[in-house]
C-alpha cells in the first residue's frame, strides 16, 4: 500500500488565485475560507491525500480551527500574527520523515525553492485548483452514472426467475 501525500497549503495565496474565491473574500473573507476548505476537504476525502491549510496570522499562537467538519485527512491551521504560512510550511517540510510525500502549494517562489531544496514537490495554485475541480467534476459524473443505472425498469432490476412468475401471472390476468 503507498503511502498517501500531505499537501502543505498556503490558504490565502491559493484563495488568490480562485476567482469566485477572491471575489467571495471581498464580501465576506471568513465564507471564503471556509469555501476554500470545504473543497479541500472533499477532495482529500475522494483522493485519500492529506492536507494541511495554513492561515496567515489570524490569532496569538498557532492554534487549529474548530469550524470545520471533523476528518483526520486535513488540518486547518492559523498562524500567530508574528508568523506566516511560509515559515509553518517551511519547519513541517524539514520535520517531515517522507519529504518525498510532500507537496507545497504556494505561488511565492521562495518558500517553494526552499521546500523542493529540501526534498518537497511543490504544485502551483492554479494547476492544485483545476485538479480540485477535476475530481469534483469526476466525482459528480460517478454518481450520475450510478444513478442511471439504478433508475432502469423494474424487469432491469429483478432476477430471471422472479420476472419469468411475473409474465406468467400476467398472461393469467391477460383477458385476450
Amino acid at each position: 500500500m503507498t503511502q498517501a501525500q500531505t499537501y502543505y497549503i498556503d490558504g490565502y495565496n491559493l484563495i488568490h488565485f480562485s476567482d469566485s474565491l477572491r471575489r467571495l473574500m471581498d464580501t465576506d473573507f471568513e465564507i471564503a475560507r471556509d469555501k476554500l476548505v470545504d473543497q479541500i476537504i472533499r477532495w482529500c476525502v475522494s483522493s485519500g491525500n492529506r492536507a494541511k491549510v495554513i492561515f496567515d496570522g489570524q490569532g496569538k499562537r498557532l492554534e487549529q480551527s474548530h469550524n470545520h467538519p471533523a476528518t483526520n485527512l486535513v488540518e486547518v491551521l492559523f498562524t500567530s500574527k508574528h508568523k506566516t504560512a511560509d515559515s509553518i510550511i517551511e519547519r513541517a517540510v524539514y520535520q517531515s520523515k517522507h519529504k518525498n510525500k510532500v507537496i507545497v502549494i504556494s505561488a511565492d517562489r521562495a518558500i517553494t525553492d526552499l521546500c523542493m531544496g529540501m526534498g518537497a514537490l511543490t504544485m502551483n495554485p492554479q494547476h492544485f485548483l483545476t485538479s480540485i475541480s477535476e475530481a469534483q467534476s469526476e466525482t459528480q459524473r460517478v454518481i450520475q452514472k450510478t444513478n442511471k443505472q439504478h433508475m432502469g425498469s423494474m424487469e432491469d432490476r429483478i432476477d430471471a426467475t422472479t420476472l419469468e412468475r411475473l409474465q406468467k401471472m400476467r398472461e393469467g390476468l391477460d383477458p385476450h
